[in-house]
């Protein structure tokens, strides 16, 4: 086929923006958008190809998988075997397990079910998996598994009916990719049959181009690039993807290569040596900068510098040139005469994917070679792989509203029946398994049981689609026996601030919590929620809290109230472990005192104005802020004293440092009949 200098310009125009995104840079949030440029051009060359061939009555499916043998694997396996000794030494027994999964799934040409089932291209673990972007090359192979047949059955039927048949593919697939971004969306970001219309886009430009001059159109090649330009631009992760959005990037793909022709103004921007050179070694950038990426967060203790990351892009440039000349062109061009033949290419193709699938699963098997990590690492990660059994068995997340009340389980052993309930969200479950042994100790009973993502009320409905509507489900069905029971004192634990906020937290160290947006709004708004910045829809969450826990207490309840306990930011085991590997001490571990004073302002400003006799006020940040280290909120002393789990959970060592205090109000305040004025305390 003819050299189009333009197409290599436009293949630049795609791989920068992916980069430059996976790089962190906010001005490129829609970078991503750049695979769906690759996905048209892809589309375009290979029909182009096989459609040639065939009207010249020389294709062969051997051929063609020869050719995509020869221009696929040789990179793709040099860069997984350049990435084995740096997941040696840098990642962690879990990472490693996820590494070794990947590189079986790469081999296999799985790698975007791999990751589709693993977790969502935008989330922050994402950000950590070296062969991520894999997932585009799984979609394409598995498309070129089926299309070249279909094209060659098509090509009997003449071209009229080849252009409609895959003219209406790409419609149904893009009617499943517009249904998947709201019903399925991890699934039809990843999978193919919501990713071939994209593929097929460009298929239909080189059917409608086969035996065409390309015309030149300045406006419509124009508007074809603002398309790409808008997409890289003005997206961001909150964009349903694939969907109706995604019309611009791919629309305007096709567009350029339809009437971007000579003379137009775009086949000269796109003709510049700098884009059409970038655009030469464009696989090969693609395959190095999401490894440079992820290895260097892996290593680094706290998210990389903006000139780390730069230093990355050109690292990530240099080694595209050397693969690409080293590499690439000799095992494209057929200049290694011992892989001449399409069985020699292939078969040692399959040989060398047996072999990593080999290396990939003895990382697997052999529990991401945990022997490599020293002593103090390994007993920082037990604490994260081992939270306490209770909070699985008492934390519940379905909404349950008619629960066996009491979970026998959930209570201190041998209790009967309990005058002592501990509720909340996934913060009160993590100290269940601790609060259940201190106060069985204490000789005091204690029944506890939390859902996730609620924060310990009926009334309220959160964003998170999962949980939307269970929270105000389950625990009316825990207000109701509580109000039936001979509960007099409730513990309420909760993570608060999350519910007003809707923020992750960022301790301001690099320490950013791997969290969507997650808030609150009451329930009788729950087709109208307000948004997570809307001041109204704050003031009515804290309103909602002030009148829930006042509701308990002018009721004769007792209620000692756990104000928000801090978080961590970063995952502390994970963190003290990947310090104990790279010879950092990172202990003791703390964030900033001020930064949990800003954070929980608003609730600790609300709690505050409560006082009540039978009101029992426990403040966490005075147990772990500022009493160990001056200015910081401790997270570990020692890899034998860890006290969150993770990023913002306590872990048995941080629960039993709220335990007396805890234990102290709940018999002071039990000591008094229910309904009579008690003691409160601060």
């Amino acid at each position: 086929m003819q050299h189009r200098p333009e197409i290599d310009g436009l293949r630049a125009v795609a791989v920068v923006p992916v980069i430059l995104f996976h790089a962190g840079l906010a001005w490129f949030s829609g970078g991503y958008v750049g695979v769906d440029v690759f996905f048209v051009i892809s589309g375009y060359l290979i029909t182009t190809i096989i459609a040639t061939a065939q009207d010249k009555g020389t294709f062969t499916i051997l051929g063609f998988y020869e050719r995509r043998a020869r221009r696929i694997m040789p990179v793709l396996f040099t860069v997984i075997l350049c990435c084995l000794p740096f997941a040696w030494a840098w990642m962690l027994p879990a990472q490693m397990k996820s590494f070794g999964e990947s590189i079986i799934a790469v081999c296999l040409f799985l790698s975007n079910v791999l990751f589709w089932q693993e977790s969502g291209y935008f989330a922050a673990a994402a950000e950590k998996q070296p062969l991520l972007h894999t997932w585009s090359l799984a979609v394409e192979e598995q498309y070129y598994v089926v299309f070249p047949i279909l094209l060659m059955l098509l090509h009997r039927a003449g071209p009229r009916i080849r252009f409609v048949v895959l003219l209406l593919a790409a419609l149904v697939s893009f009617a499943l990719a517009v249904y998947g971004a709201i019903a399925f969306p991890n699934a039809a970001f990843y999978l193919p049959h919501t990713r071939a219309w994209e593929l097929l886009a460009g298929s239909l430009c080189a059917l409608f181009l086969l035996h065409r001059q390309q015309p030149a159109n300045e406006t419509l090649s124009l508007l074809g690039l603002a398309g790409v330009l808008a997409g890289v631009f003005l997206y961001d992760d909150g964009t349903p993807f694939p969907s109706a959005w995604t019309l611009a990037p791919v629309g305007g793909t096709a567009l350029i290569i339809l009437f971007g022709g000579p003379g137009t103004r775009v086949h000269r921007f796109l003709s510049l040596p700098l884009l059409t050179g970038i655009g030469l070694i464009s696989y090969s950038l693609y395959l190095w900068h999401q490894p440079l990426f992820a290895f260097a967060r892996i290593r680094s203790l706290t998210e990389p510098t903006p000139v780390l990351m730069t230093s990355l892009t050109v690292a990530a440039v240099l080694l595209a040139v050397l693969s690409w000349r080293f590499v690439e062109t000799p095992f494209r061009t057929g200049r290694i005469r011992i892989l001449g033949s399409a069985p020699r290419i292939l078969g040692a193709t399959a040989a060398a994917a047996v072999f990593l699938m080999a290396v990939g699963a003895a990382g697997r098997v052999d529990n991401g070679w945990s022997f490599r990590l020293p002593p103090s690492a390994l007993a920082a990660l037990d604490v994260q792989a081992h939270p306490d059994p209770a909070m699985s068995t008492c934390l519940f997340d379905k909404g349950e509203a008619t629960l066996p009340h009491p979970v026998r389980a959930c209570m201190t052993p041998g209790t009967q029946t309990s005058d002592t309930i501990l509720i909340g969200d996934s913060h009160a479950g993590a100290i269940t398994g601790e609060a259940l042994r201190a106060f069985s100790a204490a000789g005091l009973d204690l029944y506890a049981l939390s859902h996730s993502s609620c924060a310990g009320f009926s009334g309220l409905v959160v964003s998170n689609a999962k949980y939307r509507l269970r929270c105000n489900r389950f625990f009316t069905g825990v207000e109701d026996y509580i109000a039936r029971s001979d509960i007099k004192t409730i513990i309420m634990v909760s993570r608060w601030s999350l519910y007003v906020d809707g923020t992750a937290f960022d301790n301001g160290e690099g320490g950013i919590e791997a969290l969507k947006p997650t808030y609150a709004d009451l329930y009788e708004r729950r087709d109208d929620m307000g948004g997570e910045n809307d001041p109204a829809r704050k003031d009515r969450v804290l309103a909602a809290y002030l009148a829930d826990i006042k509701a308990y207490l002018d009721r004769g309840d007792n209620v000692v109230l756990v104000y928000p306990i801090p978080e961590a930011g970063w995952n502390v085991p994970d963190l003290l472990a990947r310090a104990a590997m790279t010879g950092n001490d990172a202990e003791p571990l703390g964030t900033s005192s001020e930064r949990y004073r800003a954070r929980n302002a608003a609730v600790i400003a609300a709690f505050d104005t409560l006082d009540h006799p039978r009101l029992a006020k426990i403040r966490p940040d005075a147990i772990f802020c500022d009493s160990f280290v001056a200015g910081r909120c401790i997270n570990s002393l020692a890899t034998d004293r860890i006290f969150y789990f993770d990023d913002d959970h306590l872990s048995n060592a941080g629960a039993a440092l709220l335990m007396p205090p805890i234990i102290d109000a709940v018999r002071r305040l039990n000591a008094n009949p229910k309904g009579t004025p008690g003691k409160t305390t601060r």
